[in-house]
């Protein structure tokens, strides 16, 4: 089975190289070295949600814990979730949630 980035899966075209690049920039999860291979995906792929900056609905999106509550119900999200299984990776490995001001979590 292919496993889809989430730049394959949202067709942004933000990817190095995309069509939009040139307009919007290149998306941080495109880039993201140190998340290469985390559910199975390249560099941020698969793990968009649990970076910072990266671009979903034509906007930056800020840290895990602004955007947490959008990202959760995202259908790319929901695949990699279920493709990946127990093996799947909600945060980067040492990452720590801290929610921002004004989160309902706790």
């Amino acid at each position: 089975m292919d496993k889809h980035n989430c730049w394959d899966y949202c067709e942004c075209g933000r990817q190095p190289g995309g069509e939009n690049v040139e307009e919007l920039g290149v998306c941080p999860a495109a880039i993201d070295k140190s998340a290469d291979g985390l559910n199975n995906g390249e560099n941020g792929g698969r793990i968009c949600w649990a970076l910072t900056g990266t671009f979903c609905g034509g906007e930056a999106q800020g840290t895990f814990a602004e955007k947490h509550h959008s990202c959760l119900v995202c259908g790319f999200f929901k695949m990699v979730r279920l493709e990946e299984g127990r093996k799947f990776l909600l945060m980067m490995p040492g990452q720590i949630y801290k929610p921002h001001r004004g989160s309902k979590a706790g």
